[in-house]
């Protein structure tokens, strides 16, 4: 009698922790795929450009891939967002740097989307309640 007793808590624990270990692993699977929400290109808010977020070496980093003035083409390729990370928690890309190229300055910054559509770009010196923020608007992928 003890060992069927032994036996069943032996299933019933490899139960449990079998549906523990597919929900650890579906919640990294949907915070990974929270984390890619922003790949893809974007339009700055005055749409004088347009960004290229991607992946690179496990960061997430934008580049200038078309410009609104063709005086302004020296500016392709520039790296604008640089280093950032994705924070589940507080569902912001966060750590990185933002660069803008009109003044050539360089801040802290963080990312954050407000809905599928509209990235809040948010550059800061020292302090996150003390910066500019910029609101992007996703560019559709041609058909």
């Amino acid at each position: 009698m003890e060992n069927m007793a032994n036996t069943y808590f032996s299933a019933q624990t490899m139960r449990l922790m079998m549906i523990l270990l597919f929900c650890f692993t579906g919640l990294k699977t949907m915070a990974q795929e929270q984390a890619r929400d922003i790949v893809g290109q974007w339009l700055t808010e005055k749409g004088e450009a347009k960004v290229s977020i991607y992946i690179e070496s496990g960061l997430y980093v934008g580049k200038i891939i078309w410009v609104k003035d063709d005086k302004e083409n020296a500016k392709l390729n520039t790296l604008v967002l640089s280093g950032f990370k994705y924070d589940s928690e507080t569902r912001e890309w966060s750590d990185g740097t933002v660069y803008d190229p009109r003044h050539g300055h360089k801040a802290d910054g963080y990312l954050a989307l407000k809905d599928p559509k509209t990235l809040k770009v948010v550059g800061y010196k020292a302090f996150r309640w003390i910066s500019d923020t910029e609101l992007w608007t996703r560019i559709e992928p041609n058909p």
